[in-house]
């Protein structure tokens, strides 16, 4: 399975910063860099009021680490990856699965 592991990825963190007026926005920050592989599971188009997308949700593979969480993101090459589930079947097992969307950078 190490040998599958064939994109790296920066693991990015939301992170509050100052907006220059007073205010606070947010930014993406690199918490980590890891390898990963990357399979294409589903897929479908999203119709709403102005526009039309289609979503694909994607199963990644990654050596187990904290800092992958749900609600991160994922950056691959000019790809971009929200976490929306991290299925770890336990200590015994080196290496843990992401439940992930393709999102704009």
């Amino acid at each position: 399975m190490l040998g599958l592991l064939n994109q790296r990825a920066q693991v990015l963190a939301r992170a509050a910063v100052a907006d220059g007026a007073g205010g606070i926005g947010e930014d993406w920050t690199i918490v980590a860099t890891i390898w990963l592989r990357i399979d294409a599971q589903t897929g479908g188009d999203v119709y709403g009021p102005d526009a039309e997308e289609s979503r694909i949700r994607h199963k990644l593979a990654a050596r187990r680490n904290a800092e992958l969480r749900a609600g991160r993101r994922l950056a691959v090459s000019s790809r971009t990856f929200r976490i929306h589930a991290v299925l770890d079947d336990g200590a015994p097992s080196q290496f843990v699965a992401l439940v992930c969307e393709e999102v704009s950078p």
